[in-house]
């Protein structure tokens, strides 16, 4: 089987991490973080990058439903396998239910190495938005808007999936908890789900869309969309 993968470069260095683990040897296509600022945009660039590939069977989107990025690509002369996760950080963890079991034991906004090291490249970060807000408003002002628009979080919880030195990266974290007046954290990750992406089985944790098909709505949710609760 002839496959490529497609990422981007929040989650590259766990990808990286999967790739060596497992021997692959696909060629990767890596897209830059900033595009999730947008999603249309995110959108326009991926139907793009699957319009210039050719000679494969497969390619492996390792990246979530990014603010529904995804909806609407359409591949063309092979399948494209995306995995059934709303964004990069459900994959980091192992599973939807895993995080729906990390948010219940207490409300967490989660950082990863990735996101730690493209964050200064991105627009909208919790600093950047703070930093429009203090021009705008002022300081004591801006730190309101930005402890309310956070409050429904209790916990900065830093993904470790055991593959990086974490004592750097807890620094930056506590850096963000601090302004944000959060606890922080170590959160166990794991690799699993990306390594299954690269090897298979393909099975209900991911969507395999056919050639000439276009995502839908169906496609991510299924019986959310279908079937809507009365």
């Amino acid at each position: 089987m002839k496959a490529i993968i497609i990422t981007c470069r929040t989650l590259k260095a766990e990808v990286d991490q999967a790739i060596a683990a497992t021997s692959c040897n696909y060629s990767l296509l890596t897209l830059e973080s900033a595009l999730h600022n947008e999603p249309d945009k995110l959108r326009e660039v991926l139907q793009a990058t699957l319009d210039r590939v050719s000679n494969v069977d497969q390619v492996l989107l390792m990246m979530g439903f990014c603010g529904n990025a995804i909806l609407g690509l359409k591949p063309e002369g092979f399948n494209l396998v995306i995995p059934k996760a709303d964004d990069c950080i459900t994959m980091l963890l192992g599973s939807q239910a895993r995080r729906t079991e990390v948010q219940r034991d207490m409300p967490t906004l989660f950082f990863s190495k990735g996101w730690l090291d493209s964050s200064q490249l991105m627009e909208r970060t919790v600093f950047g938005e703070y930093e429009r807000i203090l021009q705008r408003y002022g300081k004591e002002k801006a730190q309101k808007i930005s402890q309310i628009t956070f409050k429904h979080y209790k916990r900065l919880g830093l993904i470790d999936t055991g593959s990086f030195e974490m004592e750097e990266m807890l620094e930056k974290s506590q850096k963000y908890a601090n302004f944000l007046k959060l606890s922080c954290g170590i959160i166990p990750g794991t690799l699993d789900y990306l390594k299954k992406m690269l090897t298979g089985p393909w099975d209900e944790d991911f969507i395999i869309i056919n050639s000439g098909e276009t995502i839908t709505l169906e496609h991510l949710f299924g019986n959310q969309i279908t079937n809507p609760p009365a």
